[in-house]
């Protein structure tokens, strides 16, 4: 294919399909999307879907308030992916463009996102112990349960599992055996359906360690300023309690992670690398660690991820936006004459936040 043809709006339809198959939670989400432009700071009001009381009726109806409420949300999450291109590569077939380019910058565009909803289990109050081996599914009907006290519809409840619970479940008698299941699905494709009113989903970027040994610290605070790739903690929950390498925490709904190991003293620690550069100014901000694996059970309308359309720079040359089913990703194309590179973007803006927390609960551990 020449290059002429692979125009930005080519590259930008190609993403936007990947950037679909991609994401596993939102997908399951409360979706809100308009096609007015926006920029990164913004904030935006979306309609919280309405709740009623059923009324006693005595002679007289009791009229409500049927207007969906409003919710404010900022849009403060920008992710983009650029990379350089060869003119060689420019002139490869789309497919084999697609796959060797596009496809691993949009999966980590796609990854982003889903982490980023589900760090939103740090708002999460309710909270399940899983089981260290089950032999059953109590931990499972423990969260629906727990979504049936809460009043919160039997209708697009979702289940989304980190990978090892998902196998230490699927291990289990009443799946794994045909005799108990009903079918075969999970031993043989790993799939395990609907669960005690849960429909049960995979996401690799649930939170968790990556420490071969977590570390002990149940709680603390950071101090940090914006930029910063080593904070301090302060009020960490055992006063020689540790935090290791691959352990992490989630501040203001971003996911960091320990790069070294470190140990309190007195509940504190003077210096410790993370892996990310802090989004703004903290002072002793309570953090939500994590250094135990987390899966996700909720209603539908309990998050909300909320996208806008990206304006087109004024000063590209070759720009294009495409939007689909509430996703829309901008590609964006540079040149470099010294080099003779192309330099071809990928981006994405949005913001996320929890429109009800009584409708989700989470399984740690």
């Amino acid at each position: 294919m020449a290059n002429t043809f692979l125009t930005p709006e080519v590259i930008a339809r190609e993403a936007l399909v990947v950037l679909e198959n991609n994401l596993v939670m939102a997908n399951l989400v409360h979706r809100d999307y308009a096609d007015e432009f926006a920029r990164v700071g913004d904030t935006v009001t979306i309609r919280r879907p309405a709740r009623f009381n059923a009324k006693n009726f005595t002679g007289s109806i009791v009229r409500q308030d049927a207007a969906e409420t409003g919710v404010s949300v900022k849009i403060d999450r920008h992710r983009d992916v650029s990379f350089d291109v060869s003119a060689k590569e420019m002139t490869l077939d789309i497919r084999d463009f697609s796959q060797q380019l596009i496809a691993p910058a949009v999966r980590a565009i796609a990854q982003a996102v889903d982490e980023d909803l589900l760090n939103e289990a740090a708002n999460i109050s309710a909270s399940v112990t899983a089981t260290e081996d089950p032999a059953d599914l109590a931990d499972i009907a423990a969260l629906s349960r727990t979504l049936d006290v809460a009043k919160a519809p039997l209708d697009m409840r979702r289940l989304v599992l980190h990978p090892p619970d998902k196998y230490r479940y699927a291990l289990t008698d009443n799946l794994s055996k045909v005799a108990y299941a009903g079918d075969g699905e999970t031993l043989r494709n790993a799939q395990l359906g609907r669960i005690y009113s849960l429909d049960t989903y995979m996401d690799q970027n649930c939170p968790d360690s990556l420490a071969a040994q977590s570390g002990t610290a149940a709680a603390f605070q950071v101090t940090g300023s914006a930029g910063d790739t080593t904070v301090a903690l302060s009020g960490v929950d055992g006063a020689s309690a540790t935090v290791k390498k691959g352990d992490g925490f989630i501040l203001d709904g971003y996911r960091y992670r320990f790069t070294e190991d470190k140990t309190a003293s007195s509940g504190a620690v003077a210096a410790v690398g993370i892996d990310a550069e802090l989004v703004a100014d903290y002072d002793a901000a309570t953090a939500y660690p994590v250094n135990k694996p987390h899966s996700l059970a909720f209603h539908r309308n309990a998050i909300a991820l909320v996208t806008r359309p990206l304006a087109l720079p004024m000063g590209a040359a070759k720009a294009a936006i495409v939007s689909h089913n509430g996703l829309g990703i901008r590609v964006v194309y540079g040149y470099d004459q010294d080099t003779k590179r192309d330099t071809v973007s990928l981006d994405v803006i949005y913001g996320i936040t929890t429109l009800d927390p009584s409708l989700a609960v989470k399984l740690v551990g």
